[in-house]
């Protein structure tokens, strides 16, 4: 899916799309949930499986494997640019907005958009009578080619903001020609 019902708004500022579909996982009804259930994420059911009632929303490897990408997301990224660090537990900059890395000019911020969960660089405010826009405009494509990197190395695709209500996709192959 990855439809961008969300964006971002400063000049320096980019987004991409972690979908649902590479995320959430679905067991089978008749197994037991302990472990040994047959699980399948969601981009593998076909309507008629997701429909039948025989698949079942599986909430608590969803959260894992969520945690587990953002986790290893988020070690990567840091590897890449150690000028970012991680935030407080519960930063938000805005109301549906979680920042997860901070820079002295970027956050690093997550926004669940109900179809997928937005990674988005948003820009920081200088302090009264300062500018950061140059060095922003320095930075910021080289971070967003980072973090499409780094999301890469553990999804096989994310999605691309392309305007409003629209959206692309980036696939591994596609980042490394």
């Amino acid at each position: 899916m990855g439809i961008s019902n969300c964006c971002v708004f400063g000049k320096y500022e980019g987004l991409y799309f972690i979908d649902y579909d590479d995320i959430h996982v679905f067991r089978h009804k008749d197994c037991d949930p302990d472990g040994s259930a047959e699980a399948r994420f969601l981009r593998d059911l076909d309507y008629g499986e997701l429909t039948g009632g025989d698949w079942i929303f599986d909430d608590l490897a969803t959260q894992f494997v969520q945690q587990e990408i953002l986790d290893s997301f988020t070690s990567d990224f840091l590897r890449m640019f150690p000028n970012f660090s991680k935030t407080c537990p519960d930063l938000w900059i805005s109301r549906s907005q979680k920042a997860i890395l901070e820079s002295p000019l970027f956050y690093l911020c997550l926004e669940d958009n109900n179809w997928s969960l937005a990674v988005e660089l948003i820009q920081k405010e200088p302090p009264q009578g300062r500018s950061y826009a140059a060095l922003q405009a320095r930075c910021y494509q080289r971070y967003l080619t980072g973090i499409a990197r780094c999301l890469l190395n553990h999804l096989p695709t994310i999605g691309l903001y392309a305007g409003p209500w629209t959206s692309g996709r980036l696939r591994r192959e596609e980042l490394s020609a």
